[in-house]
């Protein structure tokens, strides 16, 4: 049960990546705009009542003495419900999750669309209940700065800062081979150094490339990753991206491989 709580909770940190970005609506300005010497200023312009579904995808093995493998399928609505000056408020709704797990030999598949779980669905439904009948929370600027992000379920101590992972936006006009970096700390569990690099520039969409590290405190959590994530120009928000992870968590090395790609 000890082991089955941390890989939910290193779950619940990475989801960060996928919220990121601007939900999809109407816009009537370029979000990414044109600079000198051909590059963009990277910014994201929401406007309250915009909404995005996204389906998000997750493939993790761990080693160690037990050994688990888990594929992992989340649909999620993100909408924007209020903007002050340059921050945005974002409600977050996980629709149905669905997930199969060998852990060790032990086989287990779980669908939160079923109406009736029994044995260890009825443990991870117990687990991921919170998460599907309550939307999260979150405020974030237009250059992707989160300071609040609330998930139900975790309270006081538990309530660690997932929000800080998201991808941070440049300050000045970025081309093709520029980079910048960020350092964002996760409250309880260390502090993550991003370095982003702009790969691809087209009319429709700018293309990022990410790498960095995740350096806990006390050993609780380390690790790295490398990903790829696309922007529409249009409004800023995240067409698709996919995240290669290495961790070890509490002495046991995990990969994942996540996936998100807006609907």
């Amino acid at each position: 049960m000890k082991k089955l709580s941390l890989l939910l909770l290193i779950i619940s940190l990475f989801l960060g990546w996928g919220c990121s970005s601007s939900p999809e609506g109407g816009v009537t300005e370029q979000s990414i705009e044109s600079a000198e010497g051909d590059k963009v200023l990277l910014r994201l312009k929401p406007k309250v009542g915009d909404s995005q579904k996204t389906m998000m995808s997750m493939d993790m093995t761990s080693g160690g003495q037990q050994p688990i493998s888990m594929n992992m399928v989340m649909a999620m609505d993100l909408k924007v419900t209020g903007i002050n000056e340059s921050i945005y408020d974002y409600e977050i709704k996980y629709n149905s999750i669905q997930m199969d797990m060998d852990a060790g030999g032990m086989e287990m598949s779980y669908d939160s669309n079923n109406q009736e779980q029994t044995g260890m669905g009825q443990v991870m439904h117990d687990q991921m209940k919170s998460l599907l009948e309550k939307p999260m929370t979150m405020k974030m600027t237009d250059r992707g700065k989160v300071y609040d992000f609330e998930i139900p379920g975790l309270k006081g101590n538990q309530q660690l800062d997932l929000g800080a992972i998201s991808i941070p936006m440049p300050e000045d006009p970025v081309g093709v081979g520029d980079s910048w970096s960020g350092e964002r700390p996760i409250e309880g569990a260390g502090t993550m150094k991003m370095t982003m690099t702009v790969s691809k520039i087209t009319v429709d969409d700018i293309t990022i490339a990410t790498k960095g590290t995740i350096e806990g405190t006390g050993g609780e959590l380390a690790g790295d990753f490398t990903g790829e994530y696309k922007l529409a120009r249009s409004n800023g928000f995240t067409k698709d991206g996919t995240v290669n992870i290495n961790l070890s968590a509490q002495g046991q090395p995990i990969q994942m491989r996540i996936n998100f790609k807006s609907l």
